[in-house]
């Protein structure tokens, strides 16, 4: 390092102004063990000038090299000289000795990476610092021939280096301070030269500059140090470098003392461990369990939330397959090949089993965990309990199909009661007649029967159909055999009202449905179709009627089921699948089409209705050929 004196000028050699030249000494014991990061040609070409015998001075060890590129020319170069490389630079800070990282990227966003993870004991050289180390090189082995010459340019690089570059003698008096510093600490170059801390700045920042210097001078050894320093008022931190310059008979006469402004860096620093802090608070006090997983399913990390939940404790969950916590692994299995198809899966239904065996029911988030680079390191998953809102769902499922039970029930027992008086008058009609022997009343007693029973049939049906949780068993069918069932059921009974009945569709036509839950829907439809003929009065030339079509779509099997009675306005149709909704008044329990809709909802398929009053109304049906078996609502209010 230079000895400059206050009258050391930086002009010109052959100015004919006396220059005082810049020695170097012997270094201290203590080598400079160092890597480099970015192995380009600069790397190739350091690592060349530093194997030269003539710098064995200068007391550095270059212990390894990291490049992405395994064939870069500093890469190389290095695997050459026998050192260690890597394409990962976080892996030269496990070299044993380390204590200097030089950066030759020249690249922002790995120099603030570095800024991130350079360990405290290691110091670090970025591109624009290595321009000075480079040329400290150069100007070694050209010392002989060129001394003048390297003393001018090292004297031009202390000047326009970024770093705060001072040289004190041993009594403590600046000797030398470059730009740099006196736009540091506010002080022009003459206000510094020939004096002191103790004259520059305040007692107790002047008395701990004052004990590092000497603490250099008498032990005559490199010092890495990290300061803190008030300058107009502001905070400043610094990485600090001093070390003793030794003139050629190996006598110390000054010291060199180099700092780099790390306030931004100690500022991101700070800012990421009130980062750090703040994401463990919230991991810590979070009531969702929160679980990471390495690309092996193996847990890296669970917050107490998981401790809690699972009974386990962080020792013996972490490491361990976290498959081992759940009940049905291919359920994970599945769940994860959804996130590596989408990157992240919300919301899905899940159970783990605790410790002492008891069942928790969740609801989890997962996605993909991602370091800097886009590289999957495994995956981080959110899980809230729900076991007992799950629970209270079932309960409150459970209590509000009772409820429905109930007035289902009561709806349908003034239905019956109805039913009931029907069927004792037709049965008093049948007994009287049998008893006076009168065939006509004795019939006609017997019809009201029939109709009776006929009804309370209908309703028990729909009754069954509509409270019983079921779902569909696909066969392979004929949908038009299944409409021309439903139609011939009630074929006879239309006729004699005069409903004419058609049914159209392929009959070769094969597709997977529920035959008994479709036909039951159809059968629903096909009767409603001919009640509401009864009702119209029809006038000259116009006939009541009943038109089934069946035929393939892109959406499955469609049904279309119109006639043209009565009708119906935009109120009823925007209640018709309402339970206990009727217009049927004490002949109707509101049962069928709400029965109709939900056996529909069963297979996956869609109702519609389309309807005018006093033209008729059409009811369609759509049913996929292989039917999705979505649970319909059972008897819910």
């Amino acid at each position: 390092m230079p000895n400059v004196t206050e009258k050391t000028s930086p002009g010109s050699a052959n100015s004919g102004e006396k220059v005082n030249p810049i020695r170097r000494g012997a270094q201290s014991r203590v080598p400079l063990k160092a890597a480099i990061i970015g192995g380009g040609k600069s790397c190739a070409d350091l690592l060349t000038l530093l194997s030269d015998e003539r710098l064995t001075r200068l007391k550095m060890e270059i212990l390894g090299v990291a490049d992405p590129d395994p064939e870069a020319p500093g890469i190389s170069r290095a695997r050459e000289m026998g050192l260690f490389t890597t394409g990962d630079f976080s892996e030269l800070y496990n070299l044993p000795g380390l204590n200097l990282v030089i950066e030759l990227t020249g690249s922002l966003a790995v120099r603030e990476q570095i800024i991130r993870t350079n360990p405290l004991p290691v110091s670090f050289i970025d591109h624009r610092g290595a321009r000075l180390l480079w040329d400290l090189i150069q100007m070694e082995i050209e010392k002989q021939a060129l001394q003048v010459e390297s003393e001018k340019k090292l004297r031009q690089f202390l000047e326009s280096a970024h770093d705060v570059i001072i040289i004190k003698d041993l009594e403590g008096r600046y000797l030398y301070v470059n730009p740099a510093g006196s736009l540091s600490t506010g002080l022009s170059r003459e206000q510094v030269i020939g004096r002191t801390d103790f004259e520059l700045f305040p007692e107790p920042q002047a008395r701990a500059m004052y004990a590092s210097h000497q603490e250099v001078v008498r032990e005559r050894k490199t010092r890495f140090s990290k300061d803190r320093m008030r300058i107009a008022d502001e905070i400043r931190y610094y990485d600090t470098v001093r070390f003793p310059i030794f003139n050629e008979q190996g006598g110390m006469d000054s010291l060199a003392i180099i700092s780099r402004d790390v306030t931004e860096e100690v500022a991101l620093q700070e800012e990421l461990r009130r980062n750090k802090e703040y994401l463990e608070n919230i991991l810590s006090n979070s009531y969702d369990l929160i679980i990471t997983t390495d690309t092996e399913g193996r847990i890296v990390t669970v917050n107490p939330a998981a401790e809690r939940m699972l009974g386990y404790s962080r020792d013996e969950m972490i490491g361990v397959c976290v498959e081992n916590f759940w009940q049905e692994t291919e359920s994970r299995r599945e769940i994860i090949r959804q996130v590596e198809a989408r990157g992240a899966v919300t919301n899905a239904p899940a159970t783990l089993v605790a410790k002492d065996g008891r069942l928790v029911e969740i609801s989890l988030s997962i996605s993909l965990l991602r370091d800097a680079q886009g590289r999957v390191l495994g995956t981080v998953g959110i899980s809230k309990d729900v076991t007992e809102e799950n629970r209270l769902r079932k309960q409150l499922l459970e209590q509000e199909r009772l409820a429905a039970v109930g007035q289902t029930v009561a709806s349908v027992t003034h239905c019956m009661k109805n039913v009931l008086n029907g069927l004792k008058g037709g049965s008093y009609m049948v007994e009287v007649g049998l008893k006076r022997n009168d065939p006509k009343l004795t019939r006609e007693g017997w019809e009201t029967v029939q109709e009776g029973v006929d009804r309370i049939s209908k309703i028990s049906l729909n009754m069954l159909s509509y409270c019983r949780d079921r779902k569909p068993v696909p066969v392979a069918v004929s949908p038009y055999q299944l409409a021309r069932d439903a139609v011939e059921l009630v074929e006879k009974s239309a006729r004699q009202q005069g409903v004419a009945l058609t049914c159209h569709g392929a009959e070769d036509e094969i597709a997977r449905l529920d035959p008994d839950a479709v036909g039951r829907a159809l059968l629903n439809l096909v009767t409603n179709a001919v009640e509401a003929c009864k009702e119209k009065n029809y006038g000259p030339g116009e006939n009541p009627r009943v038109d089934i079509r069946v035929e393939r779509t892109d959406g499955g099997i469609r049904f279309d089921v119109s006639d043209n009675g009565i009708g119906m306005d935009r109120e009823v149709r925007e209640q018709l699948f309402k339970r206990f909704f009727s217009t049927k008044n004490y002949k109707g329990t509101g049962l069928g089409l709400s029965t109709t809709a939900k056996i529909v909802a069963e297979h996956g398929g869609r109702i519609s209705v389309e309807a005018e009053p006093g033209k008729g109304s059409t009811f369609t049906i759509v049913i996929p050929s292989e039917p999705q078996g979505t649970d319909g609502e059972t008897c819910k209010p």
